[in-house]
């Protein structure tokens, strides 16, 4: 075998392993700051050189459907660890079409999804990661994670959050108008539609009816 030979094989096998460095080992070469910045985060001089996961979620205290993704985020942050990788959770929580229902806040439910999706954006992008995990449930919130996938191409995979119980007699939230109208006109007591709203939210995740959050999630989980 030549050196010509060899130099070419030498070089063929040191472009293999760049292609095989984890996207973000290669910025943070161009990027000093990157790995102070991360260890002052409570990462470990072991999690640098780990493929680093984002984990985005719509996690917060603004509705059930989203209240109870933070114990999802902890067990996809354990499961990237245990595959060898870093996770790096980030939070951009949604609102509720039903809690905003009946005043200005309704205004504020679609252009919150594209809100959503640019902060999603924005987080993946001025930082790099080699893969991503999405989590979260409703309807404004998982649309914008789907359309983050596309945007920012990296391997990705979504985690829906699933939807609560139902109360008692199959009761759930899209019955509290017809109870609520039902009330004014006397058919039934203040009792009864304090046991309604008392009861119609028994539990954490997306309303469970089949409306759109349910619906998005379906269609997530269909969409693989």
């Amino acid at each position: 075998m030549d050196e010509k030979t060899k130099a070419q094989i030498q070089q063929e096998a040191a472009d293999l392993v760049a292609k095989l460095q984890p996207r973000s080992g290669k910025f943070r070469t161009i990027s000093p700051e990157m790995d102070p910045l991360r260890l002052g985060s409570g990462w470990t001089i072991e999690d640098l050189d780990k493929p680093q996961v984002i984990i985005e979620s719509t996690f917060g205290d603004s509705h059930p459907g989203s209240a109870g993704l933070f114990e999802l985020v902890e067990e996809v942050r354990a499961g990237v660890a245990e595959a060898g990788g870093h996770g790096a959770r980030y939070f951009c929580t949604d609102i509720c079409d039903g809690e905003a229902q009946g005043h200005d806040g309704i205004n504020y439910s679609l252009p919150s999804r594209d809100m959503i999706a640019n902060m999603i954006e924005i987080h993946a992008k001025a930082t790099p990661f080699d893969a991503g995990v999405f989590v979260a449930s409703c309807d404004k919130g998982l649309p914008a994670n789907l359309m983050d996938m596309g945007r920012i191409n990296i391997p990705s995979i979504v985690v829906t959050g699933g939807v609560m119980d139902a109360g008692p007699d199959l009761l759930t939230l899209e019955q509290l108008g017809a109870i609520s109208a039902r009330y004014e006109r006397g058919e039934i007591s203040r009792e009864e539609l304090e046991f309604a709203k008392h009861n119609a939210c028994p539990s954490c995740g997306a309303c469970s009816f089949m409306g759109t959050a349910s619906t998005m999630q379906v269609t997530a989980e269909a969409l693989g």
